[in-house]
């Protein structure tokens, strides 16, 4: 196959022809909505309008759920195959094993450090979320009754740059956002997010 320059020049001329006919609808579209919601019709230039017609394809909407209603409704079909998949089973633990952490600091005023304690608010945590037969880890369980509240700088690090990252895609509305929880597993050096 060959080509000539001047059939690239035509395709570019095409292209160029078809985005500033896109580029006029947009316009055009702008400002009848404009004028139907009382606002002057320029007040959004053209040039404003062109940088966002060539920008478009960066576009994506976000939907999130807060805290509360993951908490409080989580998508069942979503932990499920979470819970069946072998990648993300592990993540699944430590994100319910988190919530018994949470719900056991609450009841105790401590961290946990007992076993039987720790397995029995993951067991009521999956209960709440609808997953009666999941069964956890015990050596995950093990390990954060081990763990209790200590911070281990590197983990710490990682996970306050992460953060920052997220805090600074949201402040400037570039790039994006993480949708949902995000897990950092700390013994196998893994993350991942879940969309509860």
């Amino acid at each position: 196959m060959t080509s000539l320059t001047e059939y690239y020049v035509s395709l570019q001329k095409i292209y160029q022809a078809k985005a500033e006919s896109d580029c006029l609808a947009m316009e055009h579209r702008v400002k009848s909505i404009l004028k139907r919601i009382g606002r002057d019709p320029e007040s959004i230039s053209r040039a404003y309008i062109k940088t966002f017609c060539k920008n478009t394809r960066k576009l994506k909407v976000c939907r999130y759920r807060s805290m509360e209603e993951e908490f409080s409704s989580p998508a069942l079909s979503e932990v499920q195959k979470y819970f069946a998949d072998e990648d993300s089973c592990y993540a699944m633990n430590f994100y319910v094993l988190l919530r018994a952490v949470d719900r056991l600091a609450a009841s105790y005023s401590r961290l946990p450090g007992i076993f039987d304690r720790l397995k029995a608010a993951a067991v009521s945590v999956l209960s709440d979320m609808g997953l009666k037969g999941a069964s956890l880890s015990e050596d995950l369980v093990t390990e954060v009754c081990r763990f209790a509240g200590a911070e281990i700088h590197p983990v710490a690090a990682f996970i306050g740059g992460v953060a920052s990252q997220e805090v600074i895609k949201l402040v400037t509305k570039q790039f994006v956002p993480l949708n949902g929880t995000f897990i950092f597993n700390g013994i196998d050096l893994k993350s991942q997010v879940l969309a509860l």
